[in-house]
Formats: C-alpha cells, structure tokens, sequence
C-alpha cells in the first residue's frame, strides 16, 4: 500500500523563482499587445477611410440609376445630389430609415422603399454635371451625374466602364464611423493593458519576497 505524497510547499523562495518568469512574460505580452495596437492606430489615422464603388446604369426611362456595390451599401445612411464638386447647394437627397433594408440602386429623383425624401429637385431633372454622394454619416462616395445617354449593360463609373459582375466583384464597405472603427482595436488595447499590469504586479510582488 503505497502512502499519498504530501502536497507541494510553496516557499518564499519559491514562490519568487514562480513570480519572476510569469511577470515577465504578461508583461512582455502585454507590452507587445499595445505596441501592435498602437501601430495600427497610426497606419489607420494616415491612411485614407475605404469607401465603395459608385456607378451609373440607365433607368427604365432613361433617367441615371445609381448603383452602390453591395457591402458598402448596407450602412449607407444618405444619398445626395450636389450642384458640382465645387458648389455644395443640395439639389436633391434622400435619407434612409434606420435598419431598412437596401439593394444599392436608386434612380435619381424616386425614392425607393426604406428611404425618406428630405431634399426635392426644383426642376424636371437633375443636371448632368450634378455630383451623387452616397455616405454612411461619416465618409462618402462620389460620382459625377453624366450630361449623355448611359450605355446599357454596363457600369459607368466616373472613369470607366465595367460589367455588372466586375463592378460587384471589386471595392468594398466603407470604413465604420469613429467609435465603431476603433471599438475593437480598443478591446484588444484594454486586454494588453491588463496583461502588462498584471506582469509589473508579479514583478513588484516577486521582488518584496526578496527583500524579505
């Protein structure tokens, strides 16, 4: 019959030698966690925000239809019709009713489902030369409304022309808007802060054992 081990003591002596390398190393982690996190933040604040791509096809009555590819339009939150790129003058817009869903497409001058009209045009139709933003609250897209007949079956962008499947294939979401951008960079921030105060509390408490 063999006779149970007793538990393991845990000296001071032990106790700093266990001390010593997991506070170095939620320290170093913690360390390296922010460090990261900082690096992001910096590339993100210098780099342009990610907006979709925009184009024109032509509407059943001829009139530009706007398109929005589909992963930037689900938080579009506004679509406006400027004078230019240099005249600001709103001469048309529509805002959309939070939560509603949306295809990207709407014909310049209607109002489709899940949107409201807060801006009416004052003429028969929007002029060409007359800039489309389309924006998420904080950054946008813009495309420039064409003076000529679209071309059917195919995109116009304000510097090409693609196919439907190219267009939807290519760009991408806009970047979210201030908090949400920075929400789980955030996280990740906190979780690395825990982490380096948890190592300096293991260090600080490692080296009282020594004094003793």
């Amino acid at each position: 019959m063999t006779t149970p081990s007793a538990p393991p003591v845990f000296t001071p002596a032990s106790r700093v030698r266990w001390l010593r390398p997991v506070g170095t190393t939620l320290a170093i982690a913690g360390a390296v966690v922010l460090g990261v996190i900082a690096l992001f933040l910096m590339l993100a604040a210098m780099s342009d925000p990610a907006t979709p791509w925009v184009g024109f096809v032509p509407g059943p009555d001829g009139r530009p239809t706007v398109l929005v590819q589909r992963s930037g339009a689900e938080s579009v939150t506004r679509v406006q019709v400027l004078a230019s790129d240099t005249d600001r003058t709103v001469l048309w817009q529509i805002d959309r009713v939070p939560g509603s869903p949306w295809d990207g497409t709407v014909q310049l001058g209607t109002v489709p489902k899940g949107f409201v009209l807060r801006a009416a045009t004052q003429g028969a139709s929007i002029p060409g030369g007359a800039q489309v933003a389309v924006t998420n609250g904080c950054y946008a897209s813009y495309i420039t409304v064409p003076s000529g007949s679209l071309t059917p079956g195919v995109v116009t962008t304000n510097s090409q022309q693609v196919s439907l499947d190219e267009f939807y294939s290519s760009g991408g979401a806009f970047t979210p808007c201030g908090a949400e951008e920075f929400r789980t960079p955030g996280r990740i921030a906190l979780g690395g802060l825990v982490l380096l105060l948890a190592g300096l509390g293991a260090l600080i408490a490692s080296a009282r054992h020594r004094v003793r």
